[in-house]
């Protein structure tokens, strides 16, 4: 009854130019997310670790990236975990591969023929763990679709052995490149497929054959409002194959988009309550201000941004919302009354039109020709 880790799009040594000052501390905690997977599989008393893809973020890292995860890896190997390591679309098996210019086994000091890490490239997709009675074989689509590998008959080392895995990075029932066919997987005849490359986690059936994606197990660009994960997976051979998958949280940081309309919020003060009622330190977020400004509201981006900085882990303001049109009546002569009317009419023919931009223009351009009127006349607005 082998018991398998799966991790994917662990992706070490992103920059995270999009959180600002936080994209060294999100470096970190993506290690610490890292090391917590691999640490768990060894309380979980797991046989393997299967990466499915895209462990660094790209293949030009720093030698510091590499000794730590070579350290990390080599820790499991030397207690008798199995390593698989399938290259990604970020770290990629090619000329300039971190696969290929390091030897992840030499740097972590394990034994010449040491069992591992065991690295997934062409002329060497499948590996046999004999004392699991496992196979366990990488797909990649190398110039040709990911169906025509899965496609591919068995390897000759497969044979005889009981439980076969497979590990790729994949969308299932998606197409180009990186999308596989519920078809192609049926006909694999694998008892698990190990996926990665979603941003989020999934996990279904084709066949005979059950597929699950992880996830990354630490926020990402494109990460969702839940922590990340990584999945133990055990092969259940009695009877009927079956397969147990129990996703397992090791990540911290999460994303949130959202949006606060300020038409009811009546001062900086009150929407910087508003905001803070958000405040999570482990919260990347980003809010959107929307509806119609109060008279008595200003929206300051960087000052709301930086009033909440050490309450988030990242603050983003985009100030999306609407000047507010003057309470006060005008003289319908005067310059600022002639005005009013012009900018009035375009702002509610856009309304009508449903022009939302150009509804924000005109709203915008009637706030600040007010205040520009205010200032050579003494008008108040």
């Amino acid at each position: 009854m082998p018991r398998l880790l799966q991790v994917s799009s662990v992706r070490l040594g992103a920059r995270h130019v999009d959180l600002g000052t936080a994209g060294r501390e999100q470096r970190e905690r993506q290690w610490a997310a890292f090391e917590a997977a691999l640490s768990l599989a060894t309380r979980e008393h797991c046989d393997a670790v299967l990466i499915a893809g895209d462990l660094f973020d790209s293949n030009a890292q720093p030698r510091r990236t590499i000794d730590r995860a070579a350290a990390a890896l080599g820790r499991l190997v030397a207690q008798g975990i199995a390593v698989v390591i399938l290259p990604g679309a970020t770290d990629p098996y090619d000329a300039s591969s971190i696969y290929r210019t390091y030897d992840l086994a030499a740097i972590a000091g394990l034994p010449s023929g040491a069992d591992g890490p065991h690295v997934l490239v062409p002329g060497r997709m499948t590996v046999v763990l004999p004392a699991l009675d496992l196979a366990v074989r990488g797909y990649a689509a190398d110039g040709a679709t990911l169906d025509a590998a899965f496609a591919a008959p068995p390897d000759e080392a497969e044979r005889g052995i009981r439980l076969r895995v497979g590990i790729a990075r994949a969308v299932p029932g998606a197409e180009g490149a990186t999308g596989v066919s519920q078809e192609a997987i049926a006909a694999s005849g694998l008892d698990y497929l190990a996926l990665g490359g979603a941003p989020a986690p999934a996990q279904g059936e084709a066949g005979t054959t059950r597929w699950a994606d992880p996830g990354p197990p630490e926020l990402l660009g494109e990460g969702g409002d839940e922590v990340g994960q990584v999945l133990l997976v055990t092969l259940e051979a009695a009877g009927s194959r079956r397969v147990r998958i129990e996703p397992r949280p090791v990540g911290r940081s999460r994303r949130l988009r959202t949006e606060v309309d300020v038409s009811d919020i009546p001062d900086e003060a009150a929407l910087l309550a508003r905001l803070g009622g958000l405040a999570d330190a482990d919260l990347a977020c980003e809010v959107r201000i929307t509806g119609t400004r109060p008279a008595g509201l200003k929206v300051d981006e960087a000052a709301l941004e930086a009033a909440l900085a050490t309450r988030f882990l990242h603050l983003r303001v985009h100030d999306a919302s609407l000047p507010p049109t003057p309470e006060a009546p005008l003289v319908a002569d005067s310059i600022a009354g002639n005005y009013t009317k012009d900018r009035a009419a375009l702002i509610a023919a856009a309304a009508a039109e449903g022009r939302t931009g150009d509804e924000r223009d005109a709203r915008e351009q009637l706030d600040l020709g007010m205040h520009i009127i205010a200032g050579s006349t003494g008008m108040p607005v």
